[in-house]
């Protein structure tokens, strides 16, 4: 079975509950998940969440990166590059309207291009995901 690493801010109520969207659009296809606010706890400590989340960033086959936000959370940003250099497929969900603003260079793009050329599949919706993930 292919197993699914979700990565995403999970500081607020409302972003552990989009976290929990993407978490049930991949099992709804059969996938299954490592969501890390699920799959660890504080008690555990800093050090074991940071390998245990390690551990299962080799262990998966895909990473689903939640992009939302004024800039990428700093976590994701880790997952996603740390992913890519291993070689493995990232898709890219970003449901934020916001985009950076850059008018010298003739674009718009939504996120920070080292991470928007990092992603194999970038979509813009939870039902873009099921999509992507078939």
């Amino acid at each position: 079975m292919v197993k699914v690493y979700i990565a995403g801010p999970l500081f607020t109520e409302g972003e552990r509950w989009l976290l929990e969207r993407v978490d049930e659009a991949c099992r709804n296809l059969g996938l299954e998940t490592y969501l890390p606010h699920r799959d660890t706890s504080p008690e555990m400590g800093v050090h074991k969440i940071y390998e245990s989340h390690l551990k299962a960033l080799k262990e998966c086959e895909v990473l689903v990166a939640v992009l939302d936000g004024a800039d990428v959370d700093s976590g994701t940003a880790f997952e996603l590059g740390y992913f890519k250099a291993l070689g493995k497929p990232v898709i890219g969900l970003r449901t934020d309207l916001r985009a950076l603003h850059l008018p010298r260079h003739g674009e718009t793009p939504e996120v920070n291009l080292m991470v928007r050329f990092s992603l194999d599949k970038y979509v813009k919706s939870l039902a873009e995901l099921a999509e992507a993930l078939k």
